[in-house]
């Protein structure tokens, strides 16, 4: 009689030994880079970890280190920040604070004939609340980006552009974010491109945006974007687009500073006005390329440095007609401390 238990027994052993031997060969080759950097170097460590990576998805797991599987196959990062923001958890204490600062900074940037233009880029849920799972539900209450806008209306204060309208309107005929990046996606960033224009074009009417129609579709190779990358899930990938010059007229020097200036753009006609950007990683994608098509000269500058070259002595080097600070709504409280020398005194 044939004796099954004894064979799954047997069977079970032979696992048992080949798992141990393959430790012990992963020990083995990782150890001679010795034991310090023993864990660094482990063996087809990368390896491994995407493997269980790819075994908890199919056993229908949905939460990784800062990365939620939501629906339809989309991602979201969830730091405890973004959660909060999504939730309304926190409400904005500073508003008072930033309204004022706006004001001020626009009030000395418009005696020095220099326009003013601040921007929210709005977070990947705020496009699509649907995508989240239905126990993440937001409070009853005002965001903070709402919080902010409606206080400046209520006191007559520069107005904030806030893009959820036009984002939430185009997304009903082509997706504006990417499934797996937090980002927006080549068509998002184009819907924000044209929104910024049109509002710049009641001071400065020679702005006026490209369509779709002007420029070439560019596509891209399927590619890991940065929620996959965070997980690590490098067999998941998502194609990519945007939209470019038929004939190149945009020429662009990018730095490695990640930290402060970045990225200096110029056009062939000097008539157009100079811009001084600043921005935060949603500027990078894409957003930052589709500017420089209309301006004569554009400065980009990450946010964290906006202390450093929005000040007089800065603006009179780069002699800019327009000032634009872009920022992620659900960092908009941070606006304070970067607008802290404009301050009311």
């Amino acid at each position: 009689m044939f004796d099954t238990e004894s064979l799954r027994h047997r069977y079970s052993q032979l696992f048992v030994l080949f798992l141990l031997s393959s430790i012990v060969y992963a020990m083995i080759h990782s150890i001679g880079s010795g034991v310090k950097n023993f864990q660094d170097n482990f063996y087809k460590k990368d390896s491994l970890i995407e493997m269980a990576v790819h075994l908890k998805l199919k056993l229908g797991d949905r939460i990784f280190p800062q990365v939620l599987l939501e629906k339809d196959g989309w991602m979201a990062h969830i730091t405890e920040k973004e959660l909060d923001y999504f939730q309304n958890v926190k409400p904005l204490k500073n508003k008072q604070e930033i309204a004022e600062e706006i004001a001020a900074l626009d009030q000395y940037l418009d005696s020095q004939g220099i326009t003013l233009l601040v921007v929210a880029a709005p977070s990947k849920a705020s496009i699509y609340p649907e995508k989240m799972p239905d126990e993440i539900k937001p409070m009853p209450v005002e965001s903070k980006l709402d919080e902010l806008i409606f206080y400046m209306e209520d006191n007559h204060q520069p107005a904030i552009l806030d893009l959820r309208p036009a984002l939430k309107a185009a997304r009903q005929e082509q997706d504006v974010y990417y499934k797996t990046n937090t980002h927006w996606n080549g068509y998002g960033a184009f819907v924000a491109y044209t929104e910024i224009m049109n509002a710049l074009t009641e001071e400065h009417p020679e702005l006026q945006p490209y369509k779709t129609g002007d420029l070439n579709l560019v596509t891209t190779d399927p590619e890991v974007q940065d929620l996959a990358a965070i997980m690590p899930a490098n067999f998941i990938t998502e194609p990519g687009f945007f939209f470019a010059p038929k004939t190149p007229f945009v020429q662009t020097l990018t730095s490695e500073n990640y930290l402060g200036y970045h990225q200096f753009s110029s056009t062939p006609d000097a008539t157009l006005p100079t811009l001084l950007m600043f921005h935060d990683s949603f500027g990078e994608y894409y957003l930052n390329d589709y500017l420089s098509m209309n301006f004569a000269k554009s400065h980009f500058v990450y946010n964290n440095a906006i202390r450093k070259y929005l000040t007089p002595e800065a603006l009179q080097q780069i002699k800019p007609n327009i000032v634009i600070i872009e920022i992620l709504e659900r960092n908009i409280g941070m606006l304070e401390n970067h607008l802290s020398d404009f301050a009311p005194k």
